[in-house]
């Protein structure tokens, strides 16, 4: 009797440790990009919705970091991954173990100012595949192509993926996760192997090359153009066919100042971020398997570019509003994400824009009219400034909340001892341990 009852309590016990693994499992990974958004870029946003500094939905999040972006172009040297000095890709005694606005000196900001940084194809390639590249490589290093986050699952087929930007589908960051290439400006071999070898199980993202419609058709992909997204029956019986959205009809918002309350203007017809993510989600979904997604609002980038300050505030808003649409899906329990299934990383692939603040401006307010100054058209006026109009190497911030977040406790740190700060490789490191051991 004893015996048996012994039994029973061994296979009690077993039991109740493959429940727990069960319920322990990530099923759902969402990784979103601000491409070129710097944390000035998220106090702006802060500041104009809340009227105060960490007031975004990601502030929110129980992991948050800060993230070194830096290439091998910013190293100039031999990269050996056993031994290098990191310091001559992100100098931590002249730039400082946090970014503006939280840290200002003047021997940081001629640092920044004379540090060649990175572009969005090596920091994104970095971030999928844990490799240090070149600026201008997509997943590839010594004339070979390096296997990302994306070929992993594929070869154990145990993830769907689905990449979503606000751009080219075919652009740096999104190629990054499912394409390989000496050069992020070969367009049309990045965009033919993502749809007839990389496979992506949904993609939605713009498109200018007319041919590459008829090429994802001939490789069995489901096309409909976003515009169309809202018909009946559009994405009727799709469980077994893979998905290619053609982003058509998507534009930043302009933001206003209604007696110091923020709004934000969309022209008609035109498709949010949150809708895109939120619809990508929910097909992802219906498909009954586990899912990997990068979702990129990439106007960031190319408003402080163009170091245009009210387009910024908006894409950022975008973004916000876009993880805002996750969390309130998975809080919702109408679908079977969970916080003990589903993971959701916020980050940035770099800074851009060299933005600064000559005074703070409070909820709803909107900077005077931008005026142009010299032949370098850098744009200032009492409120703010932009000191450039490349990318930077300035940290950047990474913010996680969900299934398995408390990885990101092994990383912090672990290169710059004793700082929160991460490397972007390290967000490679952390993914593939989760879809790994699933």
């Amino acid at each position: 009797m004893k015996y048996k009852r012994k039994i029973l309590f061994i296979f009690f016990y077993i039991f109740l440790i493959v429940t727990q693994i069960k319920a322990d499992e990530v099923k759902y990974i969402i990784l979103f990009i601000g491409d070129g958004m710097s944390v000035a870029s998220e106090s702006s946003a802060s500041r104009f919705l809340y009227g105060q500094d960490n007031k975004l939905i990601w502030d929110s999040f129980p992991v948050k970091t800060f993230v070194t972006t830096w290439s091998l172009s910013t190293y100039k040297g031999e990269y050996k991954a056993d031994s290098f000095d990191k310091n001559k890709g992100y100098d931590l005694s002249a730039a400082g173990d946090k970014p503006y606005p939280y840290y200002f000196s003047q021997q940081a900001e001629k640092y920044f100012e004379r540090t060649e940084a990175t572009d969005s194809s090596a920091s994104a390639s970095a971030m999928a595949t844990g490799n240090k590249t070149f600026n201008g490589s997509v997943c590839w290093y010594n004339n070979q192509q390096i296997n990302n986050i994306i070929d992993i699952i594929n070869k154990k087929n145990n993830f769907n993926v689905g990449i979503v930007t606000t751009g080219l589908f075919y652009d740096a960051t999104p190629a990054s996760f499912a394409g390989h290439n000496k050069s992020r400006n070969n367009y049309k071999q990045i965009a033919e192997e993502m749809l007839s070898k990389t496979r992506p199980e949904l993609i939605c993202g713009c498109n200018d090359y007319y041919y590459l419609r008829d090429f994802a058709k001939d490789n069995n992909y489901y096309l409909v153009d976003s515009s169309d997204i809202s018909r009946p029956q559009v994405f009727d019986n799709l469980r077994n066919k893979k998905i290619l959205i053609n982003l058509n009809n998507y534009s930043v918002p302009e933001p206003q100042n209604k007696w110091n309350v923020p709004d934000f203007s969309y022209k008609e017809n035109s498709i949010k971020f949150k809708d895109i993510v939120t619809l990508s989600v929910h097909l992802l979904l219906d498909k009954k398997t586990k899912f990997f997604v990068m979702a990129e609002q990439s106007q960031i980038d190319s408003a402080n570019h163009e170091n245009n300050y009210l387009k910024m505030l908006a894409s950022v808003y975008e973004l916000q509003e876009g993880v805002k649409s996750l969390v309130d899906l998975v809080n919702s329990k109408k679908t079977d994400m969970t916080w003990t299934n589903t993971l959701i990383i916020v980050t940035a692939d770099h800074a851009t824009g060299f933005l600064r603040f000559d005074k703070n401006l409070y909820k709803g307010q909107l900077p005077k009219k931008n005026i142009i100054l010299g032949k370098e058209i850098l744009k200032r006026n009492d409120s703010v400034n932009y000191k450039s109009t490349r990318h930077t190497n300035e940290l950047v911030g990474c913010y996680a909340i969900g299934a398995k977040s408390n990885i990101f406790n092994k990383y912090i740190g672990s290169q710059y001892k004793n700082k929160s700060i991460i490397d972007n490789t390290d967000i490679f490191k952390i993914l593939n341990e989760i879809v790994s051991g699933n």
